[in-house]
């Protein structure tokens, strides 16, 4: 008789976002907010293939940034799905949160460091990007921080700002140079910063907005994103000429500057966007939902690596809007006392985040939700004897210190 042979089961093997790879020492801040380090990209002949499609439709750049929407650009995003692909980061709890020094798009004398969110449309993503990129650049000397920030929406929302922009310039092209109607006619947004085209300023004054064009759906996911950057304190203004290139960006754009002693915007330090429909532009079949930010260390600064990933204590759970809004808020006092928690706020049921907490195996786990938030408190919970406890958030930090010893 013959016995039947038991199938082993090979073991699952760890992807390598997973494993800890060295990142800037300044950059350590956005492990503290969940991103985690992957090897830097290199853009690969296929990667080249797929970004061909997509060609700069700007002369100049509105944004004073020529890179980020060049072709350039377009072969970097194309390498990072390839590596989202070939990793089979789909399989893994979504949305995955990456961070990178690629330099395919470089900035003279700065070491860029990528921060990406992928794999969600929810404000959230935006909101993680801002907060660990701020947390990053405070902790590299910049105090006084300043977000310029926009939005063209969805499809819907960008289609109609092109038609009312277009039809609002062609009234009046006769004031405009051969060059800037040349522009003007490869893309209408061209218009809403170029100085030739506007040299008094006062066309802009009186030209349609992207905001006032916006869907239902856009205009709600834009006021989140103004919502969670207004929890964060971090001060802000629309920008209504900070507009990306539609082939590769969709919805929010922001620049974070520093503000210099008499009041003027300095620098620009980080540029962030979306890029929701990019992946299918270049060729995949799913879509992936995306968005991401390029920040500017020096390269001084960024020299120095660190090699060993934080060792978590807790899993940290929010339940509802305003818990979530306040969980950053919460996990950067933690990261100023450099206390590392595990976290998935871009997950909203409790069932969800809890299974993931079990999975991760540390021996505490933290829950805010709308009573917790309305008593500036969290509830920590040990696993081990399932007992637990609430804490208010200001002595939160001192409580899991004094649970390390």
């Amino acid at each position: 008789m013959k016995t039947k042979k038991k199938r082993s089961r090979s073991k699952r093997p760890k992807q390598e976002y997973l494993s800890f790879l060295p990142i800037a020492a300044d950059a350590r801040a956005a492990l503290y907010y969940g991103f985690l380090p992957i090897r830097n990209l290199s853009v690969s002949k296929d990667d080249g293939i797929r970004a061909a499609g997509l060609k700069e439709s700007w002369t100049r750049n509105p944004a004073g940034l020529p890179w980020l929407f060049s072709h350039d650009f377009a072969e970097e995003r194309a390498a990072l799905f390839r590596h989202f692909a070939e990793k089979n980061l789909l399989a893994e709890p979504q949305p995955v949160m990456l961070v990178h020094e690629t330099a395919i798009v470089k900035e003279r004398g700065k070491t860029t460091v990528n921060l990406e969110v992928m794999g969600t449309k929810k404000s959230i993503a935006e909101a993680l990007i801002i907060q660990a990129t701020v947390s990053m650049l405070r902790d590299n000397g910049y105090e006084n921080l300043l977000i310029e920030i926009n939005t063209i929406g969805d499809k819907e929302s960008s289609a109609k700002f092109s038609r009312e922009l277009a039809n609002y310039y062609k009234k009046n092209l006769g004031a405009m140079t051969a060059h800037c109607r040349q522009s003007f006619k490869k893309d209408p947004f061209y218009t809403l910063s170029c100085r030739e085209c506007d040299p008094t300023g006062k066309l802009a004054e009186h030209a349609p907005t992207s905001v006032s064009c916006l869907s239902d759906a856009s205009r709600a996911h834009f006021a989140e994103v103004l919502e969670y950057i207004e929890t964060l304190g971090i001060p802000y203004r629309i920008n209504n000429a900070l507009v990306p290139d539609r082939k590769y960006c969709s919805g929010t754009v922001f620049e974070i500057k520093e503000v210099l002693p008499d009041g003027a915007a300095g620098p620009i330090l980080a540029v962030g966007f979306r890029h929701d429909d990019l992946s299918q532009k270049i060729g995949h079949k799913k879509e992936n939902p995306a968005a991401g930010i390029k920040i500017f260390l020096k390269k001084k600064a960024a020299a120095k690596k660190i090699g060993k990933l934080p060792k978590p204590v807790a899993f940290y759970i929010q339940l509802g809007d305003e818990a979530k809004h306040k969980s950053l808020d919460v996990i950067e006092k933690l990261k100023g006392e450099k206390i590392y928690v595990h976290h998935m706020l871009g997950r909203d049921k409790f069932g969800s985040q809890f299974s993931l907490a079990e999975k991760s195996g540390v021996p505490y786990v933290i829950i805010m939700g709308k009573k917790e938030f309305l008593e500036n408190s969290v509830m920590v919970r040990e696993n081990a004897t399932r007992t637990q406890v609430t804490i208010p958030v200001t002595e939160l930090a001192n409580y899991i210190k004094k649970l390390g010893k």
